[in-house]
């Protein structure tokens, strides 16, 4: 068999377990990762043996380069920094003290060395990100209390964890050579990355602008993948972790304003090579090392589900957070990170942990996440319930997230789009204080906005990640303000699908786009001409009298029926009916009194101008003070501001009647 058809053949065996894994979670209503490692178990060595040797970890270092560099992605340094001294500590505690319980079970019950039992220390203590923000996802937790502390411990752990990979090294001191020569080829190699990462720095955010010129989203898809590559290329060039150089290459791009759409871009890729990277994890587990010491390996996993449970919680609860909130997020830290198997990768290349070992840590690394994958559905019951047995001055979860709540119901308006329509939008809603986010493609006009004070997220709407980081799940309504009609319907069945509640409207120039994005879920469609021939017949019935209330219950009707009424269609003949009563009959007119109005001095009884018109009085302002509804015996008097109401004819006719004798023959004689 040539290496192609190897090649391809394991990428079916591979990506067709995948497939099979996900769905049979999906029925099964369990975490797809769980499904992943099970079917990397079962095509592996440790199952049928389909796929083995170097062909596991090939596809392992490949699956690690897209997760690893979008990691870096989210690993901007402005909410790591909003997120203050108390998180920092928490993360600070909590993976210093589990490395340090570690270290000092290793030593003293394994009996390994200490230099052997930091570094598996400090691969254990980190946690899966990939698992925890896909459970947080997946059960709508995300923008939750719990959701907000375990994510920013996420990012602060990751942070932590590319600074372990670039002082490994150091570790391997005793390796080859002494602490001399390690810290020689250290400082020397660490010396040429941050050169390389400096002149990237300067030079990227030119490449930036250069190919995000003219926006696209084929030219940021394969701009982000470049990136990817090439990071893991210069970092195995330089004899570090390729996985170590796709997540530095992401930090280089994180605080560019084009990273969410970079994000949303890779996404796809990535959620792909999550799951290659988990079935290939779960292939790497040895069958005969399970089988050898089940026990042990079993108490180990429940030791470590335990322990990182009980510090993560212990860490928060001592920096301030609610117990309650301690533990959930305790519960949801117990997995180790995948991180974990590119530290241990990392060691045994330099010499400082050997392949048993690095087998051992991938079976509690797999056996930590299949146990924690089912342990964080309950970690909100079991932390409720322990929380009200400890501790009886513990707010209750409706309590302790009431804030959020009351945050998270005022809601946010996302505009897609800054253009002429999104500008006006959004001047408006700034003047009555409405909170509002703007989706901008256009980095040009992005940038306008920002320097503006505009909360803006630079990316493709269309594009679900970048709706996420708009804030869809908190917001209120969302309208699309672009010229793109494909685009349009993309963004609409986006946020329909990912919100059923949230109003949504469109605007359209296009009327045949009107019935496609009703059907899409938008709960309001404004098509620009039709909208321009309402303003325009408001204005000529208001010249005729119409009154404005009978105006706006006419655009009503018209929006309500879609605008069917403007498209050619027949009207429903009731409304129709109603429409020509309302024009015939209730038109409202004011008339001011003159001097020499035959009227004045007389009662309203006197001028007898129902019975002779048809035309009723309902009010009149006498010195800028209303009269409602006046009496049969109110004498009239210059000045007065009589409201009549009567069709047009028969205001005309009570307009004769009132006015000044002079004032009909000069009528008379103009006509």
């Amino acid at each position: 068999m040539s290496e192609a058809t190897d090649f391809f053949t394991i990428a079916v065996i591979v990506a067709g377990a995948a497939l099979v894994a996900s769905l049979g979670a999906r029925l099964a209503r369990a975490p797809a990762m769980i499904g992943y490692l099970a079917a990397g178990m079962a095509i592996g060595p440790a199952g049928f043996g389909l796929v083995h040797g170097e062909q596991i970890h090939s596809l392992t270092d490949v699956a690690l380069v897209p997760l690893l560099f979008t990691i870096g992605l989210e690993l901007s340094p402005a909410p790591l920094l909003r997120m203050g001294a108390r998180l920092v500590t928490a993360t600070a505690l909590q993976m210093g003290l589990t490395c340090a319980v570690t270290v000092a079970a290793l030593v003293w019950l394994a009996n390994l060395p200490w230099l052997t039992s930091l570094i598996l220390g400090l691969a254990i203590s980190p946690t899966s990100t990939a698992i925890v923000l896909k459970q947080l996802s997946d059960r709508g937790e995300t923008n939750s209390p719990v959701g907000n502390v375990s994510t920013g411990i996420l990012l602060l752990q990751d942070v932590i964890v590319v600074l372990v990979l670039i002082a490994l090294p150091l570790f391997a001191g005793s390796a080859d050579g002494g602490w001399g020569t390690a810290a020689t080829k250290f400082i020397a190699a660490a010396a040429g990355f941050v050169g390389v990462a400096w002149l990237a720095r300067a030079a990227v955010p030119m490449v930036v602008r250069v190919v995000f010129r003219e926006p696209s989203r084929e030219v940021m898809t394969l701009f982000a993948v470049v990136m990817a590559v090439t990071g893991a290329w210069a970092a195995g060039a330089a004899g570090w972790s390729p996985a170590l150089g796709a997540a530095i290459a992401g930090l280089l791009l994180a605080a560019a304003d084009v990273r969410h759409q970079l994000f949303a871009e890779i996404t796809p890729f990535r959620e792909v090579f999550t799951a290659l990277f988990f079935v290939s994890l779960g292939m790497l587990v040895d069958r005969e090392a399970v089988l050898k010491n089940p026990g042990i390996l079993g108490l180990a996993v429940l030791a470590c589900l335990i322990g990182k449970t009980v510090i993560a919680a212990g860490a928060i609860r001592l920096v301030g957070w609610p117990l309650r909130l301690s533990l959930g997020v305790g519960m949801g830290l117990a997995t180790i990170s995948e991180f974990g198997f590119v530290i241990g990768r990392q060691a045994v290349e330099l010499g400082a942990l050997s392949n048993e070992l690095l087998t051992l840590l991938i079976i509690g690394a797999v056996g930590s996440m299949l146990a924690g994958a089912f342990l964080f559905p309950l970690a909100s019951p079991i932390s409720s319930l322990i929380a009200r047995r400890l501790d009886k001055t513990e707010p209750s979860p409706q309590d302790s997230s009431a804030s959020t709540d009351r945050k998270a119901d005022m809601g946010h308006v996302i505009v897609i789009g800054y253009g002429l329509n999104g500008r006006n939008l959004t001047s408006v809603l700034s003047a009555i204080g409405i909170p509002f986010r703007v989706v901008e493609m256009n980095p040009g006009v992005a940038h306008k906005a920002k320097a503006a004070g505009i909360d803006v997220t630079l990316g493709d709407a269309a594009r679900q990640t970048i709706l996420e980081y708009a804030g869809l799940q908190s917001a209120r309504a969302v309208v699309a303000c672009i010229n793109d009609q494909a685009t349009t319907r993309r963004i609409v069945a986006q946020v329909r699908s990912a919100r059923k509640d949230v109003y949504l409207l469109a605007r359209t120039r296009s009327i045949t786009e009107l019935e496609p994005l009703y059907h899409l879920g938008a709960n309001e469609v404004i098509p620009e001409e039709f909208e321009t021939s309402i303003e325009i017949f408001a204005h000529v019935l208001h010249e005729f009298a119409v009154p404005t209330n009978v105006i706006e219950q006419q655009i009503a009707l018209i929006r309500a029926g879609h605008y069917g009424m403007l498209r050619g269609r027949s009207p429903n003949q009731e409304v129709n009916r109603e429409w020509l009563r309302w024009l015939e009959t209730s038109a409202t007119q004011t008339y001011f009194l003159l001097e020499g109005s035959p009227v004045v001095g007389r009662t309203i009884r006197d001028t007898n101008l129902r019975a002779a018109t048809g035309v009723t009085i309902v009010a009149i302002t006498r010195s800028g003070l209303p009269i409602g509804n006046p009496p049969a015996d109110f004498v009239l008097a210059v000045g007065d501001v009589l409201v009549l109401v009567g069709t047009h004819r028969q205001l005309e006719a009570a307009k004769s009647l009132l006015a000044p004798p002079s004032v009909v023959r000069e009528e008379l004689g103009n006509h």
